[in-house]
């Protein structure tokens, strides 16, 4: 008599999982499966599997796991950007590659600075220029970064859940952590000068390289925090924040994907309206013309034509797809990792410390000095 609901349970589950995968990616069971059944998925035999869902007969091709949306490119599977943004599954460029990092443990972390000006070594004649933007990776880890002024903000927010509830709340946000994105480097026959390009938070760059790839000096632009980790410890490497870049009267800027917000507004648009589009057109285009003239003056190459980079995906690759010719950039992980990173008033990593110096630790120490050494103090209408 139960036969009948079982059998619409397993229907409904595997349907559900179904879903998942064709609108998340493999991905969306990172924190249940082990990473070699999700290296799995992320093959080519799945994408095969699913190629009613992608189109063509032989299966689905990386542009069709490249969604051209309203808010940007965003990578909707295991798929990296080669220069120009041209779509590549991560598996025809990276040997290995990994997802499940957030407990990743660096082994050494060395702070760096920031340069001062707004010009950065250029580079040899002899080398190529690679540059990679990232937008929103995911893969979070257990890194993470802070001043004074997050540290303010959290207490008062401590402070007024303890006075309504006797229960402070002190959890450090995700935009405290470094987040890492990949960059794969197949240039094996010239040296390579990296230029890579946060476009928000903290970012750690993770360096995967062919056999015989030589790095020759990596820049690292933008966001608020930025290291790199898996580089030669004697490659320089020279940083310019978001903060830095302003200061210069520098804005970072890319020509927006067909398929954005912005041109479906546009086109809808009539009178008045469209009139204030077609300016912020004119004013977007007149920002990459300013962006591609520095860039070019300082790198040599057009930001726009060498950008390799989705506005959400995990990869980008600095050189040709290897093919058959050549090797495969090979995954080098966070853990045990060498990493250079610029870094806040405070540096932490989840789990490791004594708990009163972790983030949840200073922001109640600082409450309970406000209050006189007694919490309770705080739901009896102290000042603070």
């Amino acid at each position: 008599m139960i036969r009948g609901p079982i059998s619409l349970l397993i229907v409904g589950s595997i349907a559900l999982v179904m879903f998942l995968l064709v609108a998340f990616g493999p991905r969306a069971f990172r924190d249940y499966l082990p990473e070699s059944a999700l290296a799995l998925l992320e093959g080519q035999s799945l994408q095969s599997a699913f190629g009613s869902a992608g189109g063509g007969a032989g299966g689905r091709t990386a542009a069709d796991l490249l969604d051209d949306g309203a808010d940007g490119l965003e990578a909707r599977g295991p798929v990296a950007a080669l220069a120009g943004n041209r779509p590549v599954f991560i598996s025809q460029v990276l040997k290995g590659h990994r997802t499940r990092i957030a407990k990743d443990i660096p082994a050494e972390i060395t702070t760096i600075r920031p340069i001062s000006g707004c010009k950065p070594t250029p580079p040899s004649e002899a080398a190529l220029v690679g540059h990679a933007t990232a937008g929103h990776s995911g893969l979070e880890l257990a890194l993470m970064t802070y001043d004074d002024r997050v540290l303010a903000e959290a207490v008062q927010v401590f402070v007024n859940s303890y006075r309504k509830t006797g229960t402070g709340l002190a959890s450090a946000g995700t935009e405290l952590a470094y987040e890492a994105y990949d960059v794969a480097v197949t240039e094996t026959a010239r040296p390579v000068y990296l230029v890579l390009l946060n476009l928000h938070g903290h970012r750690i760059w993770n360096i995967h390289l062919a056999e015989g790839a030589r790095i020759e000096r990596v820049v690292l632009l933008g966001g608020r925090q930025a290291g790199v980790a898996n580089l030669d410890p004697v490659v320089p490497v020279e940083v310019i924040s978001g903060e830095g870049l302003a200061a210069c009267g520098l804005a970072p800027a890319y020509p927006l994907n067909p398929g954005h917000r912005f041109f479906q507004v546009l086109a809808s648009g009539s009178g008045t309206y469209r009139q204030e589009a077609e300016v912020k057109l004119a004013a977007m285009d007149e920002a990459i013309r300013a962006w591609n003239i520095w860039f070019r003056d300082t790198f040599g190459v057009s930001a726009e034509a060498t950008r390799a980079g989705f506005d959400r995906g995990m990869v980008s690759v600095v050189g040709p797809e290897p093919g058959e010719a050549g090797p495969l950039a090979v995954y080098a992980p966070i853990q045990g990792a060498r990493i250079r990173a610029t870094q806040d008033s405070y540096f932490e990593i989840r789990g490791q410390g004594e708990a009163a110096s972790s983030f949840a630790g200073r922001v109640r120490a600082i409450a309970t000095s406000f209050a006189f050494g007694d919490l309770t103090y705080l739901r009896q209408g102290v000042s603070f």
